[in-house]
């Protein structure tokens, strides 16, 4: 029972300047103070991300607090290693809870008969750029995407990632390379390297899609990628799809 108690005083001294790993080991033995470090520590990055998210002001100190609360408790009685990032962890869990949210809002007002358009795809806005999307589909709280930017949308969101999808979130909502680095718990030049990746890959993926294409589909996506800023490999290869003569247009 006393080593228990030391034990207890060593890690409640700790708290401020714990690492992820030494947080969620504390809680985990119950320490008072740890859970107000974890709050004290996430809540504000919680909060500009739910701004991020376009979560009414009125709603967000309550959203975030259950979000916290939430991913304590389970933190405490799970058997599992912590996550590798605790603020990546929080970010999923927060935007899991804002598209769940919103998920159940729409169907709801759908049952009562009050259609609501779609928001833009993330992964096509992160690929194509905000100008793009809002050049091809008007304001996205006006107007839904066109079936072909929806199928487009669509292969681009199936390959990705957890981790990739709070990425393209937090990339379709401009947020700072320095905050997504504070997220990941990275540089900011390893952040702008990530992202660059994955932004040429959703580009490779989107140029995929467009050579499957045919006819005016294929026109409307030729002509919706050529306002992206593409990177050096895709560009060449959008350039190539440009100029290439499908077979039906070569039969007519």
């Amino acid at each position: 029972m006393d080593q228990q108690r030391a034990r207890w005083r060593t890690v409640s001294g700790r708290r401020p300047s714990m690492g992820d790993a030494a947080l969620v080991a504390a809680l985990r033995c119950e320490d008072e103070g740890a859970l107000r470090e974890f709050f004290v520590r996430f809540r504000p990055s919680l909060l500009l991300a739910a701004r991020r998210f376009r979560v009414d002001p009125g709603d967000r100190d309550a959203l975030v607090d259950d979000c916290l609360a939430d991913v304590a408790v389970h933190l405490m009685v799970s058997a599992a290693p912590p996550p590798r990032s605790l603020p990546a962890y929080l970010a999923r869990s927060l935007r899991n809870r804002v598209l769940n949210e919103r998920r159940a809002r729409t169907r709801a007002e759908r049952r009562l008969g009050e259609g609501l358009a779609e928001p833009t795809d993330g992964a096509l806005a992160a690929c194509c750029s905000e100008h793009a999307v809002r050049s091809s589909t008007g304001s996205p709280e006006a107007s839904s995407l066109s079936p072909a930017l929806q199928r487009l949308a669509g292969a681009l969101e199936a390959p990705l990632t957890e981790e990739d999808r709070v990425l393209v979130v937090w990339m379709s909502h401009l947020v700072p390379h320095a905050e997504i680095a504070a997220w990941l718990g990275i540089t900011p030049k390893a952040a702008a390297k990530r992202i660059e990746r994955l932004r040429e890959r959703l580009q490779r993926a989107a140029l995929v899609h467009v050579e499957a294409a045919r006819g005016d589909e294929r026109d409307e996506l030729l002509i919706f990628l050529g306002r992206a800023a593409l990177a050096p490999g895709p560009a060449a290869r959008f350039a190539a799809a440009r100029g290439a003569v499908v077979p039906e247009e070569a039969n007519a």
